[in-house]
This record gives C-alpha cells, sequence and structure tokens, in this order.
C-alpha cells in the first residue's frame, strides 16, 4: 500500500468531502428555476442529495477520529466539514421551504443567487487542487469571494423589491426566510475555502 504524503492526504480528504456540493447547488438551480408543480420532486432530488453528503462527512469524520497523525490540526478539519456540511443543510432546508410556501414565481434573483452559487461550489470543489499551488489557490478564493460579492447584492436588491412600501409582509417574510438560507450557503462556502487556505498556509 502507498501511503500519502501529509499535503496529498488532506487533499484527497478535502475533494472526497466537496465532491457533493457541485450537485447540490445544480439541483438547487434547477428546483428554483423549475415550474411550480415540478418543485416537489426536485426537492426530493435535493433532499437525497444532502443524505448522501451526511453519509459521506459522517465516513470521512470517522476516518479523521481514527487516524492517530492527521495532515492538518483535528479542529480545523472538523470546522471545514462542518461548513460544507451546513451548506448543504441550507440548500436542503430552503428547497423544502420553497415547496412549503407555494410561491407562485419567484424573483429573478434567487435564480441569479442559485447560479452564483453554482459557480462557488465548483470553486471549492477545484481548490482542494490548489493546496500545494499557492498562486492558483489565491486567484480561486478571490473567485469565490466575488461570487459572494455578487450574492450579496442580489440579496440587498431581493429585500429592498419585497419589502417596498405596500408589499404583502407575509410574502416578504417568506421570500426573506428563503434569501436567507441561500445567502447562509454562500458564506459557508466561502469559510470552507478560507479555512483550507489558512490550514494549507499552517503546513509550509
Amino acid at each position: 500500500m502507498v501511503k500519502l504524503k501529509r499535503p496529498d492526504a488532506i487533499q484527497k480528504m478535502m475533494s472526497d468531502a466537496t465532491e457533493h456540493l457541485p450537485d447540490a447547488t445544480m439541483a438547487f438551480y434547477s428546483l428554483v428555476t423549475a415550474k411550480p408543480d415540478a418543485r416537489a420532486g426536485l426537492a426530493d432530488k435535493l433532499a437525497a442529495i444532502e443524505k448522501e453528503a451526511d453519509e459521506r462527512q459522517i465516513k470521512l469524520l470517522r476516518k479523521v477520529s481514527t487516524t492517530f497523525i492527521t495532515p492538518y490540526d483535528r479542529e480545523d478539519i472538523y470546522d471545514m466539514f462542518e461548513a460544507l456540511d451546513d451548506v448543504v443543510d441550507s440548500l436542503d432546508h430552503a428547497g423544502k421551504l420553497l415547496v412549503c410556501f407555494g410561491i407562485e414565481a419567484l424573483p429573478v434573483e434567487f435564480a441569479e443567487c442559485a447560479k452564483e452559487l453554482v459557480k462557488m461550489s465548483e470553486q471549492a470543489r477545484d481548490i482542494t487542487e490548489y493546496i500545494k499551488k499557492p498562486n492558483k489557490l489565491e486567484k480561486a478564493l478571490f473567485a469565490v469571494n466575488e461570487h459572494e460579492n455578487n450574492i450579496d447584492a442580489h440579496y440587498r436588491k431581493l429585500l429592498c423589491d419585497s419589502m417596498a412600501e405596500g408589499a404583502d409582509p407575509i410574502h416578504a417574510l417568506r421570500l426573506k426566510t428563503l434569501a436567507d438560507s441561500v445567502e447562509s450557503a454562500a458564506t459557508q462556502i466561502e469559510r470552507f475555502t478560507r479555512a483550507l487556505a489558512i490550514t494549507a498556509i499552517k503546513e509550509t
């Protein structure tokens, strides 16, 4: 058996941990851009991805807890795993609420946020390949931050529009609840990428 070097080991572990991210964000994008009568089935698909992601994370956590020497500090690894878990949980939560709320037409900002989330998740997946490539790692971090800034802009516009004078307060509250979950997912993706970059620096 070939024993992986420390950077190679963490790279493989984080690559496994992020494998589900693009699937989850793409499933969420399909959900928010679908017709209302198709949402329930797509929400079930997202829930299945969330369940699979949970199972993968449990296996990885077990691997970390039973390994005497880990590539990075265990607490750093646990923090990264938690961030990834929170991303999919937030999207699954938003998907279930969208079906429950029965909103006929979503503001265009939701689709734009979901599209940015897909790009962020792809960057988060790819960033695991740049642990030993500082220049590419830095560029990827800037890209993730740019996508999050775009999501923040769409989020603010959605809040301003939905809470304009004369707006239905119940509808506005529902939109804000959904938007908060999307915003949380973006924040957790950035949290993961920054944590990975910091731990990579520690090992250099």
